[in-house]
């Protein structure tokens, strides 16, 4: 499990971290975090540095906690998000971004622990949803939360992940097709392409720009279907 924390003071951060050093999943597994010191720099890195679990202080110089979740938010609905305060008094603001906990400062090692096992449970069940790939060297498991999008390119098929890089394998699109398209969040949008719908930033009459800047284009004649399709999708995103 990775995790971001989002705390301006040293002092915080040097509780957090130490907690984290000593704190095992409930499967046992070491954790791994990343620190910032204000809202923007997350912001600008949490893109290309997925993390599992974002720990967010309310109160931060330029950018507070709260409109760091609410800029998040905009993308990415799922991310357990676990505030941390000295006051009470943006409780309800916090739940309007859905927050997945709230802990006081200085916060108790224990209560962390709970919401981060918590936390560990539902980022688990996401990561049940993958893929299984073989090469002349290895099985890779590929966890499809990390997919934005699918590409066939002759005989070679592309994964591009959310972290920017790709895994290639020797393939046919047709081999993956069913195990990705059972799952809601993908759609076959050309004979060359499956999209993540979570991972799209905008579409327009050609194509699909993905949050990492790539341009995926689309079949003419599924246009209006495609069009109708993730309509829908974000609808339902909203409704969640």
């Amino acid at each position: 499990m990775k995790i971001a924390i989002c705390e301006d003071n040293t002092a915080q951060q040097n509780i957090l971290t130490a907690a984290l050093d000593s704190y095992r999943t409930p499967a046992g597994e070491y954790v791994q975090y990343d620190v910032y010191y204000n809202g923007l720099d997350l912001l600008n890195s949490i893109n290309t540095h997925p993390y599992d679990v974002l720990l967010l202080d309310i109160l931060m110089p330029r950018f507070t906690g709260i409109e760091t979740a609410r800029e998040i938010r905009e993308s990415n609905e799922k991310i357990p998000i676990i505030f941390l305060t000295t006051s009470r008094e943006f409780a309800v603001e916090s739940y309007r971004v859905h927050a997945f906990d709230y802990l006081m400062k200085p916060v108790d090692r224990n209560a962390l622990f709970e919401a981060l096992d918590k936390a560990y449970a539902t980022t688990e069940s996401t990561l049940k949803k993958s893929i299984m790939f073989q090469t002349t060297k290895a099985i890779y498991m590929l966890s499809l939360s990390q997919i934005e999008f699918v590409e066939i390119n002759s005989r070679t098929l592309s994964f591009h992940l959310i972290d920017r890089t790709v895994t290639s394998i020797s393939g046919r699109l047709s081999d993956y097709e069913d195990a990705l398209l059972r799952h809601s969040e993908f759609l076959k949008i050309h004979r060359s392409y499956i999209i993540n719908m979570d991972f799209m930033k905008s579409m327009n009459q050609k194509s699909f720009i993905t949050l990492t800047g790539n341009e995926v284009p689309i079949s003419r004649n599924l246009l209006p279907a495609i069009k109708k399709r993730y309509i829908e999708y974000l609808h339902s995103a909203i409704r969640k």
